[in-house]
């Protein structure tokens, strides 16, 4: 007898078969690899079970066999005439065929970068006139810039700003130098340079100039991140599922006989129902209804989100005054999802003398709503600290409730608080220059009391509440809230404020209005509606007050489009408390982005002018263009004046180096570039018109299309001794050249000729063979008729 878990080598002089499997008596459209031993008992390998479908449970090794009727509720019948084998199975003992309705999909085409840089750029000029001035006299001038050189081997950036005025001739401020690597497979981006550390929803972030390394689920576009819902259940037969959530038909989904699983149902983030709708091919249906709540704050199942970092913090970023401090930093956040329904997190932070750790949680409760709660403690100049954060979102009786408190005790720090209180005592102006590290002070206390140490402080209490609802007339939704803040000394504020919007055909509508009921008292109103003003513009009005004062304005507006070509315009006025009044015109070419406007109030006019764009440098050209903030493509096809397409769009002509700029292409996604071949040369070869391609983050991709007008081609008609057109189908060979085929009336297309061509033709009946000449002639198709094959 086999007993179940034996080798091979045991049953290796038993009979092999190849049966077509059948499972409760639907076909598989499978074969399977089988062993019977003894004449009695058949058996097979764990692994080709499973691929079968079946769940073996554990029973032996991939390589072990597993006897059939060894395992639990399972049966078989062998047909041996027909060579199929019957298989028996209760649910649990096969395996749910998964299907994934996220409509995301790996891609296996390689992520590419080539050598290149792209340099952005915003020139803003300004002029004023007032009563004391002459009109619009020249006030200033600004450009800001950011730099990137990208490769293989990822991408080194440096952003600016540049000014000029007339009490500062000139002045240059240093944004970000950041160098940045992204790892595909593994989904990590690593940085060194200026960067911002992560965090979770109870920290605060701060700038840093140091090394970072990412979680980056970015990377992966067929990855789904949140746990979506999934439906179980079993088809008796084949059938159909249709997902309707919230009423809505969503997906269709042919299902296989046996086990099913339906992950990641479309839906929405908040509550709500889905029905699958099981239909089989007798018209049968059967409903579930699968209640449901979807949260950004959760981790779907095994994901690992994470984010490290240290290095020297940086203040007042964007000013004269930025610095580095001398004192290194590091921290760390994670979370992950240890079940679809809780998620847990984790950060902490030091370094400057301070210990910061938090621990967290994310959970969902049921199929209406989720929480998420945290603890922190920090110990910092001999002093101990602690934070609580809480969170609830959820949607019960058409209510959608959002509430947090966040809340410290004792003297609780962070890096934030920290590092601008140390702002104080040193002040790093070169991090890269180790000489200009100066010595901090070891007395930090005596600054506890300093203002810019105090302001930075984390809040004592920092509590919301926010309910909205839906109203049954006008798709009307009216949302409260309620904020209450206690500063780091103890100064409270707590402001109610109430929103309501709606609307009726074209018309929208809004009021908001807000009081404080604790602090220093405030109120203040906006109501306002909006309207089209044509096909794409439009106009709106407002009334504001608050403060003693009110305020009526009305805008209109026609954005700009992203198309070369479109033209822009707004128009603002405002009377009463404050007269302000504004035109702007704007228009995008294909090179950049140019916007004027004008703007009046009380005090005089202000007239400004502003040009943004980008210069694209790879594949041997330069390109002028609008602003490019994600990856690009540059077309390469070595003749002027083909027309090339994005995603199926016109994008632009090749220039007179047969290059053409795309802007605007998704990183780490599929996207598709193509050409039209109807403007090449008759005489030019080209090997496809369609290249997809997935550019890494930032960069450029060179899509090659070079067409060839060297082929040496001609049309050549061949018939046989009886003058009639060789039979389609036929095989040629050229001697010593390119292979051919035969096509209707003896036609073929053949490359590589060379003036004198010798041709073996492969018939029904034999071989033939032909001889003759070829003279290429530049942009004409060469036809060479009546070729005698002999």
């Amino acid at each position: 007898m086999l007993a179940v878990g034996c080798t091979l080598e045991q049953a290796h002089a038993e009979e092999a078969l190849q049966l077509e499997v059948y499972i409760n008596e639907i076909p598989t459209q499978l074969i399977g690899a089988f062993v019977m031993v003894g004449d009695t008992r058949i058996a097979a390998r764990q692994h080709e079970l499973e691929e079968l479908g079946l769940n073996p449970k554990g029973h032996g090794e991939p390589d072990k066999l597993v006897a059939l009727d060894g395992l639990a509720g399972v049966s078989y019948r062998y047909d041996q005439a027909m060579q199929r084998i019957y298989i028996t199975a209760p649910d649990d003992m096969r395996i749910a065929k998964q299907y994934d309705l996220s409509n995301r999909t790996a891609t296996d085409l390689p992520v590419q970068s080539a050598y290149g840089a792209v340099l952005n750029y915003d020139l803003f000029s300004s002029a004023t006139g007032g009563q004391q001035k002459e009109w619009l006299a020249f006030s200033g001038a600004s450009g800001t810039f950011d730099a990137r050189f990208f490769s293989p081997y990822g991408t080194f950036s440096q952003s600016a700003i540049l000014q000029n005025s007339q009490n500062v001739p000139f002045a240059a401020l240093r944004l970000n130098t950041t160098y940045t690597y992204s790892d595909y497979d593994t989904m990590r981006t690593y940085r060194a340079g200026d960067t911002i550390n992560g965090g979770l929803a109870w920290t605060r972030p701060i700038r840093i100039g140091g090394l970072q390394v990412q979680r980056n689920f970015a990377l992966r576009s067929d990855l789904v991140t949140l746990p979506l819902p999934a439906a179980r259940g079993t088809a008796a037969v084949p059938s159909t599922a249709d997902i309707y959530v919230n009423n809505v038909k969503t997906y269709s989904q042919d299902i296989a006989a046996g086990p099913y699983v339906l992950n990641n149902i479309p839906g929405i983030t908040g509550n709500g129902t889905a029905h699958v709708v099981l239909r089989d091919s007798s018209g049968k249906t059967t409903d579930a209804t699968l209640p449901f709540y979807t949260s950004a704050m959760l981790l779907a199942r095994g994901l690992f989100d994470y984010s490290l970092e240290a290095g020297l913090p940086r203040l007042s970023y964007g000013t004269t005054a930025d610095t580095y401090l001398a004192r290194a930093v590091a921290s760390a956040s994670a979370r992950y999802g240890m079940f679809d329904w809780l998620t847990l997190e984790g950060h902490a932070e030091g370094g400057a003398g301070l210990v910061n750790a938090s621990a967290g949680l994310a959970a969902r409760t049921g199929s209406f709503g989720v929480t998420s709660a945290a603890i922190a403690a920090s110990y910092y100049a001999s002093r101990a600290g602690y934070q609580s954060y809480l969170s609830y979102e959820t949607k019960v009786l058409g209510l959608s409730i959002n509430a947090s408190s966040q809340m410290t005790f004792g003297s609780y720090d962070d890096l934030a608080s920290v590092t601008a209180r140390l702002q104080q005592q040193a002040v790093l102006t070169n991090p890269f220059d180790v000489s200009s590290f100066v010595a901090l002070s070891s007395s930090v206390a005596q600054t506890v009391n300093s203002s810019v140490f105090t302001s930075a402080r984390p809040p004592k209490a920092f509590n919301r509440i926010s309910v909205g609802t839906p109203l049954p007339i006008a798709h009307a939704n009216l949302t409260g809230s309620f904020v209450q803040t206690i500063d780091a000394i103890g100064t409270r504020s707590d402001i109610v404020s109430a929103t309501l919007s709606g609307g009726w055909r074209d018309i929208s509508v809004f009021a908001t209005a807000f009081t404080s009921v604790a602090g220093t008292k405030n109120t203040g109103f906006i109501v306002g509606l909006s309207m089209p003003l044509g096909d794409s513009a439009t106009i709106s009005t407002s009334v504001s007050g608050g403060a003693g004062s009110s305020t009526v304005s009305v805008d209109a507006v026609k954005p700009l489009d992203a198309k070369p070509g479109s033209f822009g315009w707004r128009i603002h006025d405002g009377e009463f408390g404050t007269t302000q009044r504004a035109a702007a015109a704007s228009y995008r070419s294909s090179f950049a982005r140019t916007e004027v406007s004008v703007y009046q109030n009380s005090t005089g006019v202000q007239g400004t002018a502003e040009l943004e764009g980008a210069v694209a440098a790879l594949g041997g050209g330069v390109f002028f263009t609008n602003r490019i903030d994600d990856a690009f493509a540059v077309v390469q096809t070595g003749v002027p004046g083909i027309p090339v397409f994005y995603e199926n769009r016109p994008v632009g002509v090749t220039n007179a180096s047969g290059l053409a700029l795309i802007p605007g292409l998704r990183s780490y996604q599929p996207n598709k570039v193509a050409i039209d071949p109807a403007n090449l040369p008759v005489d030019a070869d080209v090997t496809t018109n369609e290249i997809v391609v997935v550019p890494a983050d930032r960069s450029g991709v060179k899509v090659d299309f070079t067409v060839k007008t060297d082929t040496h081609a001609a049309l050549v008609v061949f018939q046989g001794a009886d003058g009639k057109p060789l039979a389609a189908g036929a095989q040629g060979q050229i001697e010593g050249g390119a292979s051919f085929v035969v096509g209707y009336d003896g036609k073929a297309y053949i490359e590589n000729l060379a003036a004198a061509n010798k041709a073996t033709i492969t018939l029904i009946n034999g071989e033939c063979h032909a001889t003759f000449a070829y003279e290429p002639r530049p942009d004409e198709q060469v036809v060479i008729s009546g070729v005698a094959c002999k």
